[in-house]
């Protein structure tokens, strides 16, 4: 029977005392198995041997015999792996974070959608309340939405957990995309005022929805054989200021995302507001003439 090898883990037993012990084996590319004491707290090589054979189960045995001084026999395999299937894989390639695949990305995204929200007084929130708390309610907020993200986001392209925020990006701006990012933030508002935030005063959920140029790209840590995916440009810092500016409930888009018809909009000039925006750094002119709320009262107007 051949084993293929990567982080496998090993239940054996001695063939002469019946004490049993869990084994980590790796197999490196010239050919060595690498034997681990995998019950250790840091784990330790117990052996580097190089195979002159095919490693089969009973090549293995014979080696991890080897370095453990007395025969072994195997118990069973304990994998540590798991199955996922495609709509958790789906969720797992918009994560920062995946498997390094070798396949570096450099795309510029013209017209990307670009939603981020944010608890409202969440500081205020850390410094009342004990850590038991907080662990409780960060906890909950953050699964929650990363469930309303999988479920009513499902083509966006990318999402990151910001502490007590999220960042979520769609590589296009269309009709679909914005009906999705919509879902997510009124879906979410509803659930965190019924449900998340209603036993803490002063809570509550907003953010900020823009149409712009991003660029995205990835990097290896190829030591950790982990690929980071991310995306910059000044739709991302345009987002974030204008989230900012919102108050619990509220959902402020861009100029740029209300000319293109697909979203309604309530339009506030005060120079309050002007001055705000003038304020935030890295903005552009357009951007600072006024504010635009997401308004689904003023389609039917």
């Amino acid at each position: 029977m051949a084993v293929t090898l990567k982080n496998k883990v090993l239940l054996i037993e001695n063939s002469k005392t019946g004490k049993q012990k869990t084994v980590l084996l790796i197999l490196e590319a010239d050919g060595t198995l690498v034997i681990a004491d995998s019950e250790s707290d840091e784990t330790e090589i117990l052996a580097r041997i190089k195979l002159k054979k095919f490693p089969t189960q009973n090549v293995i045995l014979t080696a991890i015999s080897k370095a453990l001084g007395s025969p072994h026999t195997l118990i069973q395999f304990l994998d540590p792996s798991v199955v996922l299937d495609s709509s958790a894989l789906s969720g797992l390639h918009k994560m920062p974070v995946d498997i390094f695949n070798n396949v570096y990305l450099d795309e510029v995204k013209n017209d990307a959608l670009i939603l981020c929200v944010d608890i409202r007084n969440f500081s205020s929130f850390l410094c009342k309340n004990k850590e038991e708390e907080v662990f409780s309610l960060i906890k909950d907020f953050t699964s929650n939405l990363l469930s309303c993200v999988n479920q009513f986001a499902f083509g966006c392209s990318w999402y990151k957990l910001l502490g007590d925020g999220a960042l979520i990006i769609w590589d296009k701006t269309d009709e679909k995309s914005v009906s999705e990012a919509i879902a997510v933030f009124t879906t979410y508002t509803d659930f965190a005022n019924e449900e998340l935030f209603i036993k803490y005063e002063g809570l509550g959920l907003a953010g900020s929805l823009v149409t712009e140029k991003v660029f995205k790209y990835e990097i290896s840590a190829e030591a950790s054989q982990l690929m980071y995916r991310d995306y910059v440009g000044y739709g991302i810092n345009l987002c974030c200021r204008l989230q900012g500016l919102a108050k619990k409930d509220e959902l402020i888009i861009n100029r740029g995302l209300a000319s293109t018809g697909l979203i309604p909009y309530t339009a506030v000039s005060s120079s309050d507001y002007v001055q705000s925006l003038h304020l935030l750094k890295g903005l552009k002119e357009e951007d600072c003439s006024g504010i635009l709320f997401y308004d689904p009262d003023s389609a039917s107007s």
